[in-house]
C-alpha cells in the first residue's frame, strides 16, 4: 500500500510539473536494467549453479525554478524476478535513490550548495564512488558545499546511521530527553586541480566518526584518511594514474595505521579503433594476529567491483581479505571491432599483503559490450578464478570458480 501511494503522489507531482513545462523546465531521465547472472563462485563443480535474475528501474525529474536553484528526484525500484509469492502480489521495492536540491552561484560566487539525499563520485571510486553494479547502487544523505569551477573544492558532511530517533510526533518529557550521540558520520574535504586537459590532480582528507561503544569506554571508530589522485597522459598515447592514501585515528581502542599504493600505466594503440592495454599494481596494507595497531586498509565506500575482480571476491575490503591486506597485479585489455562492439579482458593475481601464505589465486574476466543504438546496449560476461591456498582453505574447496552474466540496459 505504500508504494502505491508513493508511486501515485509521485506521478501526479511529475503530471503537475509536466503540465507547468512552459513556466518552469522541468526534463525526465530513466533506465531499466535487467541483468541475469549464472553464479558457480563456490569453487565447487559438483554443486548446482545459482541462477537468477535482477532488475533494476530508475526514473528521475529535474526542475529549475530558476536559474541558479535545481531541484532532483530519482524513484528506484530494485527486485530479482520471480521473488514474489505469485503474479498477483506485490513487494515493495520503490525507494527514494536521490532527492536534493542544488542552489548554485550563491551570492553570485562560484559557490554551490546541494542538500539531500545525492550519489558522489570522487577520484577513481577507490574510496568514494556510486557502485553503479550494484542492483540498488549507493547514495549519501546530507549537506555539500562546492567552491570554484575548474579548480574545484568539496566541503561535505553525510550521516551514515542516525542512532537517534527523530521526534515526530508532541513533545514531551520522554521524547525529548537528551541521548548520548552515536551516530555514523562522515565528512570531508576535496580539492581538484585541473593545471590542463592533459593533467589533474586531486588531494583529500576524509574522516569518519561512529561513536557507538562497541568495546566499554572506547567509540567504534575515528578514522582520518588523507591522500592524492594523479591521473595524466605522458603523451598522445601512453597514459598513467596512482593514487596514494594513509588512515590513522582509533578503531576500538587500537590504534589505526593503515595504507593504499596504487599505481597503473596504459598504452593506447595508433589504429583506427584504439585498442588498449593497461598495466597496474595495488597494494591496501594489512595485519598479521600479534599486530597491536590496526593496520588493513579499509576503503570506505569505494566501487571495488571496477578494481578488484568482477567476480566480487574482494567487494568489502578489509573483511574479504580476512584483514591480511590485498594485493593486487592486474593487466587489462581492451579490444575495439565492429562498429559498436568492444573485448574487455581483465586478468589479476590475487596475494595477502600479510601473513605467511600470501596466495589468494588469479581471477580472469572476459566482458563483451554491443551498443545497439544511443539508448540500449547489451553486455556478456565470463569469469574464471583459480584459487590459491587461502581461498581454498576459506571456501574449503579447490575447483576453478565460474561466474557468467547478460545485462540489457536502455537508458532514456
Amino acid at each position: 500500500m505504500n508504494r502505491v501511494i508513493v508511486t501515485t503522489l509521485y506521478l501526479a507531482i511529475a503530471a503537475s510539473l509536466y503540465g507547468q513545462t512552459k513556466s518552469l523546465p522541468v526534463t525526465f531521465d530513466g533506465q531499466i536494467r535487467v541483468r541475469s547472472e549464472a553464479d558457480g563462485r563456490d569453487f565447487n563443480n559438483d554443486s548446482d549453479i545459482n541462477t537468477y535474475t535482477l532488475m533494476r528501474t530508475r526514473f528521475g525529474a529535474r526542475a529549475n525554478p530558476t536559474d541558479d536553484v535545481t531541484v532532483y528526484v530519482q524513484i528506484q525500484d530494485s527486485r530479482a524476478f520471480g521473488t514474489e509469492p505469485s503474479t498477483l502480489a506485490s513487494t515493495a521495492n520503490l525507494d527514494v535513490h536521490q532527492a536534493y536540491f542544488q542552489v548554485s552561484n550563491l551570492w553570485d560566487k562560484n559557490i554551490d550548495l546541494k542538500v539531500g539525499r545525492q550519489e558522489m563520485v570522487y577520484g577513481s571510486q577507490r574510496l568514494i564512488g556510486n557502485v553503479g553494479w550494484s542492483n540498488t547502487g549507493r547514495s549519501f544523505d546530507g549537506v555539500k558545499l562546492s567552491f570554484g569551477k575548474n579548480n574545484n573544492f568539496d566541503l561535505f558532511s553525510m550521516i551514515i546511521n542516525e542512532a537517534n530517533t527523530p521526534v515526530l510526533g508532541p513533545a514531551t518529557p520522554a521524547t525529548t530527553a537528551g541521548r548520548e550521540s552515536a551516530d555514523n558520520s562522515f565528512v570531508g574535504a576535496y580539492y581538484k586541480h585541473r593545471p590542463s586537459s592533459r593533467y589533474k590532480l586531486d588531494v583529500y582528507g576524509l574522516f569518519q566518526s561512529n561513536t557507538q561503544n562497541t568495546l566499554a569506554g572506547d567509540n567504534e571508530l575515528n578514522r582520518a584518511t588523507v591522500g592524492t589522485y594523479n591521473k595524466g597522459k605522458l603523451n598522445k598515447n601512453l597514459d598513467f594514474e596512482t593514487e596514494l592514501a594513509l588512515q590513522l585515528g582509533k578503531r576500538r581502542g587500537q590504534d589505526v595505521s593503515a595504507y593504499l599504493l596504487s599505481g597503473s600505466v596504459g598504452y593506447t594503440f595508433k589504429t583506427q579503433r584504439k585498442p588498449s592495454v593497461r598495466i597496474g599494481y595495488d597494494y591496501l596494507s594489512g595485519m598479521e594476529s600479534g599486530d597491536e595497531d590496526f593496520k588493513a586498509f579499509d576503503t570506505l565506500f569505494a566501487t571495488n567491483h571496477k578494481f578488484y575482480g568482477f567476480m566480487d571476491y574482494f567487494i568489502n575490503i578489509p573483511v574479504n581479505a580476512s584483514g591480511r591486506g590485498l594485493q593486487d597485479f592486474m593487466l587489462k585489455a581492451k579490444i575495439p571491432f565492429g562498429k559498436n562492439w568492444n573485448l574487455n579482458a581483465h586478468y589479476h593475481n590475487f596475494r595477502a599483503a600479510k601473513g605467511a601464505e600470501k596466495n589468494f589465486g588469479n581471477e580472469l574476466d572476459l566482458v563483451l559490450n554491443y551498443a545497439y543504438n544511443s539508448v540500449a546496449s547489451f553486455q556478456f560476461g565470463l569469469a574464471f578464478f583459480v584459487p590459491g591456498d587461502l581461498v581454498e582453505n576459506s571456501f574449503l574447496n579447490d575447483d576453478i570458480g565460474v561466474w557468467s552474466f547478460t545485462t540489457m540496459l536502455v537508458k532514456f
